[in-house]
């Protein structure tokens, strides 16, 4: 699921929704009552959040991997050097890595 509503989509939505249920209800069981234009706006507010959460999902694909690249570089520098230079490469790598579970537990939200 990668769809991302903002509050306003998810209280209209939910009005329409309790709209087409009232309108399914009031008519008859073999046919479908309710209001075309009600279907459509779920669908145009459905695709708005669907696109909405692709580019962030992509956004998010994009600094996981930078921040994986800038933990890794800082791994070599660490690696490579001896000192107050390599404890400052450690606390660096450190860092990127938090950054970089950070934004794998936001990926998780999306799948």
């Amino acid at each position: 699921m990668t769809a991302s509503y903002t509050g306003a989509e998810k209280r209209r939505k939910a009005w329409l929704v309790i709209k087409a249920g009232k309108q399914s209800l009031a008519g008859d069981r073999d046919q479908d009552t309710i209001d075309p234009k009600i279907k459509r706006e779920v669908e145009r507010i459905d695709e708005r959040a669907e696109e909405r959460g692709k580019a962030e999902v992509a956004e998010l694909e994009r600094r996981l991997s930078e921040t994986r690249r800038a933990a890794a570089g800082a791994k070599v520098t660490m690696r490579t050097s001896s000192g107050q230079e390599r404890a400052d490469a450690r606390r660096q790598m450190d860092e990127h890595e938090r950054a970089g579970r950070r934004i794998e537990r936001e990926l998780r939200r999306y799948r």
